[in-house]
């Protein structure tokens, strides 16, 4: 039973992730169009993580240096990521993402206002709060995880 709980909440979790992806295809961002999957997984870890190193995202995404250095390079092409020094190590780099990215997160917030209200009008909001309270939870939870295996 408990294995099937499991199975559960990441299909739910699969699911919530993959409709919302579908949405942000949906933007119309002639730069947005260009990227792949993989693509927005480097922006989603790179944006979390705040100015990780190249390494840090290869392993947390488990791919080579090759190939993260090739979609690095691609999303700098498109502007949305760029590199800077360690202030301490020079020999290291970070990366993050740029104002443009940032733009392209602000320009869903009608989207976002949109969903919030309907939440807000149809989850009664002691469950409202609860889920609020779960998500952030879980945020922390994953993304701790992540760190821990870097």
């Amino acid at each position: 039973m408990e294995a099937f709980k499991l199975i559960t909440l990441q299909k739910s979790l699969t699911n919530l992730t993959q409709v919302l992806r579908l949405h942000e295809h949906r933007q119309n961002d002639p730069d947005f169009a260009r990227l792949g999957a993989i693509d927005v997984y480097y922006l989603e870890a790179i944006y979390q993580l705040k100015e990780p190193t190249i390494g840090m995202i290869s392993r947390l995404l488990d791919q080579s240096t090759p190939n993260t250095n090739y979609h690095i390079k691609k999303l700098m092409k498109l502007g949305l990521i760029e590199k800077q020094l360690d202030d301490v190590d020079r020999r290291v780099t970070h990366l993050l993402v740029t104002d443009k990215y940032l733009k392209m997160l602000e320009t869903d917030e009608e989207f976002w206002q949109r969903l919030e209200n309907r939440l807000e009008d149809e989850v009664a909001p002691k469950d409202l709060a609860i889920f609020k309270r779960v998500l952030r939870q879980t945020t922390d939870i994953v993304s701790e995880e992540g760190l821990d295996e870097l």
